[in-house]
């Protein structure tokens, strides 16, 4: 049986469309109501419901954008920390394996044109060269705990999410709502793509460990937002440099701009879109 925690969110409801469509058999739990904070409870739950597969997509991202984590810390640390480890505690303890929600936002940069891949440390959090947000630094610390808590965890890193239904953690919708953008090279990840990517990772019985779920070839900001512009989704738009939209947006938190490499997904034998394909499919169907 496969469990699914924070089943009402972005991500967690796209798992939800995809196992049903697959005729999988599963279980929908949210914080509310099953109280998954508590490891003696998600123990309970693990065994009564006699879960095998669970996945984490629980967690704190702010809302409309990461600033809103720098004022939140509290709430963003314990679902992308706290929560992570005590997840991974409880499937340690039920021999339950875990496929965990993470974020591609702990890099900056595109590591010299090759891209990031799973064994580079990450570059973007509160101990780096590069000082990292704070919902970027969770996300590196959630990393760490679910490595050291239990060894039979699938870490899929999500980045940028996006497809084509109007929602407010879609990249496509929030990117109709800003005039003033800035000009960048980024990985984004579809979330149907990234849910098939994952869900293969455990059916297929895949190695274990960290994998980066990213649409194949990176994406400028200018590039996507004149996709946008041709299908009459966006009149116009003003782009800044870095320097720029520090100075006139003046975000609260460093924005993570990155490439990751997807070579260790495409090795298990999944194939994913191009994120160009992808990008021009999902905003014709915003129309």
């Amino acid at each position: 049986m496969i469990g699914i925690l924070g089943a009402s969110g972005y991500v967690g409801q796209q798992f939800s469309k995809e196992l049903v469509s697959q005729g999988t058999v599963f279980r929908e739990y949210n914080r509310q109501r099953d109280d998954y904070y508590d490891l003696k409870k998600l123990i309970e739950i693990l065994h009564k419901d006699q879960i095998t597969i669970l996945i984490n997509c629980a967690g704190y991202t702010g809302k409309p954008n990461v600033d809103t984590c720098e004022y939140n810390k509290n709430e963003c640390y314990d679902a992308n920390v706290e929560l992570a480890k005590t997840v991974a505690t409880a499937c340690s303890l039920t021999d339950v394996r875990l496929l965990h929600v993470s974020s591609g936002c702990i890099y900056t940069g595109d590591n010299g044109g090759k891209g990031f891949s799973e064994e580079d440390e990450p570059n973007f959090h509160s101990s780096s060269e590069i000082k990292g947000s704070f919902y970027s630094s969770t996300k590196t610390l959630g990393e760490s705990v679910i490595k050291s808590s239990w060894d039979n965890s699938y870490i899929a890193r999500l980045r940028i999410p996006f497809d084509g239904n109007d929602s407010p953690r879609n990249y496509l919708t929030k990117l109709q709502k800003y005039e003033k953008l800035l000009e960048a090279t980024n990985s984004i990840s579809h979330r149907g793509d990234f849910v098939k990517a994952c869900i293969h990772l455990f059916k297929s019985k895949s190695d274990f460990g960290i994998y980066n779920i990213v649409n194949t070839k990176p994406v400028t900001t200018s590039e996507v937002a004149e996709l946008l512009k041709d299908e009459g989704l966006v009149e116009g738009y003003t782009l800044l440099n870095e320097k720029e939209f520090y100075e006139e947006v003046k975000p609260k938190a460093p924005r993570s701009n990155c490439v990751l490499n997807n070579d260790k997904l495409l090795n298990t034998g999944f194939k994913i879109r191009n994120s160009r394909d992808a990008l021009i499919e999902s905003i014709k169907q915003l129309k």
